[in-house]
């Protein structure tokens, strides 16, 4: 069982990594479409997240749109980070042999809270995005599978966090029959 926690664990750091420098990433763009050519800039950025419906639609977007954009995006990954955190942080007690320890399934939860939230405003985030300033329909359906990959795995921590509130609730009464 160990090994797979390992790997688990690996795997959660690797994503808190990623998700880190993403942040750093767009925060660095918000602020650098200020320093530049903004309006050309985002406009370059931005056409390989979303297309336009036609080519007759014209382009709204500017610089502010798009530091906006990025700098909510980044606070929603840093968002995510501090979820994923407290999710490692759970299973390291796991590691050590801390397994229903009182307040593990609160952790639990509160990571798998932040996981959904996080999913559900990126996909938000980017459908609002691209249906009103880009008028591109086809981001509701281009976003689903990143959305359902996250808010899932989102879901399988809370299940998780059930286990843990089920299994406190076992060792305490066998303590209390003994």
């Amino acid at each position: 069982m160990r090994h797979h926690i390992n790997i688990i664990a690996l795997a959660v750091r690797v994503a808190m990594a990623a998700a880190s420098c993403m942040a750093v990433f767009y925060l660095a763009m918000g602020v650098f479409f200020h320093l530049e050519d903004g309006h050309l800039l985002v406009k370059d950025f931005f056409s390989d997240y979303f297309t336009s419906i036609t080519s007759s639609v014209p382009y709204r977007n500017n610089e502010w749109f798009g530091a906006a954009f990025c700098l909510i995006y980044a606070g929603l990954l840093i968002y995510c980070v501090t979820g994923l955190k407290r999710f490692h942080r759970s299973l390291k007690r796991i590691k050590k042999g801390g397994m229903f320890e009182p307040g593990q399934d609160e952790s639990f939860r509160k990571a798998a809270a932040t996981v959904v939230i996080f999913a559900k405003s990126k996909y938000l985030l980017f459908v609002t995005m691209g249906s009103l300033l880009y008028f591109d329909l086809t981001i509701f359906f281009r976003e689903i599978p990143s959305f359902l990959a996250v808010y899932l795995i989102g879901k399988f921590i809370y299940l998780i966090s059930g286990m843990a509130e089920k299994g406190t609730f076992i060792q305490e009464e066998n303590q209390l029959t003994i």
